[in-house]
């Protein structure tokens, strides 16, 4: 299996763990979860079999289970790059906006070595209060019911696999943070916030360098950005390198 098919498998085994529907379609999957249905990231189809299908097939299904859910938005994850570039103007011409995100497998040593003991591990307790505010300052953070939602999506999804998080401190706060998913030999690096103010002092560096540490005995160790926003570059200087893209298409229903 290549680094992007081992990246997908891990990630929807863990986007199956936190569901609590799985609803098989003529082309894929459809993960359900109505107890958080505000967060895209739980409630979802998964394509992955192209027989015969178009995006409005694609749209149509969606319209149909989502829409049987309750949900107001719409999203198709189409799990194949070839097809996700081929459907991308369907798509787009139907309303739904196009994500390209990077899937980075670590491969290389980062461009410059630092203490890592800066970053050390914590419990989730001790992070949630940054997450939350750095939650809050989104556009879409303005919505409380959102920010308690993806805050509960966090906890749920560390239910369904082994989740360790690091962070770097000022004083008892945390400024600078980030998670690890492990299962087996594989590891993912995930959600590397740091808050503003305390943006550009090495913080990300520090954290991402830990849970890399404590990564190392895993043999495919990877982290997933958005192709539009800068760290990517960020990453490819920790030692992390371009192996796909994982492609979603998304239609938020005005209420």
């Amino acid at each position: 299996m290549d680094a992007w098919h081992r990246a997908i498998a891990f990630m929807r085994a863990v986007d199956e763990r936190a569901a609590e529907e799985v609803v098989p379609f003529r082309w894929g999957r459809a993960l359900i979860n109505r107890r958080l249905d505000r967060v895209f990231d739980l409630n979802f189809l998964i394509a992955d079999r192209f027989d015969g299908a178009d995006a409005a097939s694609l749209v149509a299904e969606a319209e149909r289970i989502q829409g049987e859910a309750g949900l107001s938005h719409r999203r198709v994850n189409v799990d194949d790059p070839p097809a996700a570039d081929r459907l991308s103007s369907g798509f787009t011409a139907l309303g739904y906006l196009a994500e390209r995100f990077v899937i980075m497998q670590h491969r290389r040593r980062p461009d410059r070595v630092v203490d890592s003991g800066s970053g050390r591990e914590v419990g989730w307790e001790l992070i949630r209060p940054a997450r939350e505010q750095e939650m809050a300052a989104q556009p879409w953070g303005k919505d409380p019911r959102v920010v308690q939602q993806m805050l509960a999506k966090h906890e749920l999804t560390a239910q369904g696999i082994r989740t360790r998080y690091f962070a770097a401190l000022v004083g008892d706060r945390v400024v600078s943070s980030c998670e690890l998913r492990t299962a087996d030999d594989t590891a993912q690096v995930e959600t590397v916030e740091t808050l503003e103010e305390f943006r550009k002092r090495g913080l990300s560096r520090a954290v991402v360098s830990a849970a890399l540490k404590a990564a190392s005995g895993s043999a495919f160790v990877f982290l997933v950005a958005d192709t539009i926003d800068w760290p990517q570059h960020f990453y490819r200087r920790l030692g992390f390198d371009d192996v796909g893209i994982e492609s979603r298409f998304l239609r938020v229903i005005d209420e």
